[in-house]
């Protein structure tokens, strides 16, 4: 998925609190899965919210998952059964281990939808305060934005003042850089409203940005391609903005024609789909995505 990170800690989370009668403190949890306590609290209002029950202790103060037995059981695979799922289900014959099978597949895909829902929650009330922030030109803190260049969290404080097209992206002023950038809704943990105001109003910029968020410039660079049915569902999936530039060619592959800010977005999705991408007309997209390969491999 494109933004895992959330998602995978909060079912780290949700797995460790199943395989443990005796629980954890928020500290511990923190440690466990290294974020800060705050942001465990967060995850812990998510698993109440999408219908688990957390039992705290008075005393001790350790969090569990009510019915524990009965979560981990959905959510994990015995051995036997981790077996059989490496050979096609359709090939097994009916009988007990192939409905269980079934069932907690299902389980679990419950779950991870009842979080998926959560995770669109959490960003439409990011949206609506990020908009709150822009109507009263105030500063905000975007609470454990999931950096996708350094691949860490981090509190960033910014003066936000307008949206993407299609809304997915806020464009803001961060003035511990001095410099407009544009942040995914989908990679902010949390929006915190300032009472300061805004200080750098007159350095506000919209700029115009590729499907990846990132602000076209002068040495914005021309990609064309064409998708297999796999990577172009892809797209559409993780970068609707993009739809506008693909087209269907007669034989059902389709054709990406569009400009991008640098390589390192439209690399990284082709790098995950070479098999299925064909790069046409860019011998320097090519060549970047030559040197990424060699990189990758060593």
């Amino acid at each position: 998925m494109k933004d895992p990170g959330k998602l995978l800690r909060l079912f780290r989370e949700m797995n460790l609190l199943a395989g443990s009668k005796r629980g954890y403190t928020v500290h511990e949890l923190a440690e466990k899965v290294g974020v800060s306590f705050r942001t465990v609290y967060r995850d812990l209002r998510i698993f109440e919210e999408t219908g688990f029950e957390i039992i705290q202790h008075p005393q001790s103060k350790r969090v569990r998952l009510a019915h524990a037995t009965e979560v981990s059981d959905k959510m994990s695979f015995s051995k036997t059964e981790a077996e059989v799922l490496e050979q096609a289900l359709v090939a097994l014959p009916e009988g007990p281990v192939k409905q269980l099978l079934y069932d907690k597949i299902h389980a679990l895909s419950g779950n991870v939808q009842q979080l998926k829902n959560l995770q669109r929650q959490q960003t439409a009330h990011n949206f609506q305060l990020l908009a709150q922030a822009m109507r009263d030109k105030k500063q905000a803190v975007l609470v454990d934005y999931n950096s996708p260049s350094s691949q860490s969290l981090s509190n960033r404080l910014v003066e936000p003042f307008g949206f993407s097209d299609n809304m997915d992206t806020v464009f803001c002023f961060e003035p511990v850089s001095r410099k407009n950038k544009s942040f995914k809704l989908e990679r902010i943990g949390q929006v915190r409203l300032e009472q300061i105001a805004w200080q750098f109003d007159y350095l506000h910029e919209t700029r115009q940005t590729d499907i990846f968020g990132m602000p076209l410039g002068d040495e914005a660079q021309n990609i064309h391609l064409v998708l297999g049915r796999l990577s172009a569902n892809l797209l559409r999936e993780e970068h609707p903005a993009a739809l506008p530039f693909l087209a269907t060619l007669p034989n059902g592959k389709h054709e990406l024609k569009l400009r991008v800010a640098d390589f390192r977005g439209i690399g990284r999705f082709v790098m995950g789909l070479i098999d299925d991408v064909e790069v046409l007309g860019t011998p320097d997209f090519v060549t970047y995505l030559k040197t990424l390969a060699q990189h990758l491999n060593n």
